[in-house]
């Protein structure tokens, strides 16, 4: 066999990604972006240094498919609830919620989305313009639908009133994330979801 060890198993292509994704969360939460190795995720994911050069071009790669993922899993779960809803009021408020139980689900992946992701130099560029823009839209066509039946003010577009709704629920949980306090952030939601519809309310 000209001295070569025997081959590890082959996983599955898309099992072996997601297990160095798996890995990253734990590591990069516990030792930071910059104190996280690609060594140490290999090791936790259970594969050679290399083969996570087979998937991903460099660490920072891994960590920007790691906001992809979630946000992919994010706007798939959410476009299967708000299908089920009609009222544009109570679409927003499951939004908000969605947000906040989903994002205070998982501390690790919060304080990756939240923290680690903005020391990222190509974060704007890289994730702004793609997964958030898309998220933007799905808030801003509720907020659209709202204001054409009257429940909400007009004066305001909506892509900016949901940049606005986007920038409360990321500071809630980001605040979470820093507190590091024993509390659900999913208990935000009622709170939160006062504030945004006195915001948006028609004024007299």
């Amino acid at each position: 066999m000209n001295g070569c060890s025997a081959p590890m198993p082959r996983q599955p292509t898309g099992r072996k990604k997601e297990a160095i994704l798996d890995a990253a969360v734990v590591e990069i939460a516990a030792h930071g972006y910059h104190g996280t190795t690609v060594a140490m995720i290999a090791r936790r994911a259970g594969v050679a240094d290399g083969t996570i050069y087979l998937y991903f071009q460099n660490k920072e790669e891994v960590l920007v498919s790691l906001f992809d993922r979630a946000m992919d899993r994010f706007t798939a779960l959410g476009a299967g609830e708000l299908a089920r809803l009609e009222d544009p009021a109570a679409r927003l408020t499951r939004i908000i919620e969605l947000h906040l139980e989903l994002v205070g689900g998982d501390r690790d992946l919060a304080i990756i989305t939240q923290v680690e992701l903005r020391h990222s130099v190509h974060f704007l560029d890289q994730l702004s313009r793609a997964k958030v823009g898309q998220y933007l839209q799905v808030i801003g066509g509720v907020i659209g639908e709202g204001q054409q039946a009257g429940l909400w003010r007009r004066d305001l577009e909506a892509g900016l009133l949901a940049k606005a709704v986007f920038g409360i629920l990321d500071e809630m949980a980001t605040d979470w994330v820093l507190s590091r306090r024993n509390t659900r952030l999913a208990a935000r939601a009622d709170a939160v979801t006062l504030i945004v519809m006195g915001a948006l309310r028609p004024a007299d």
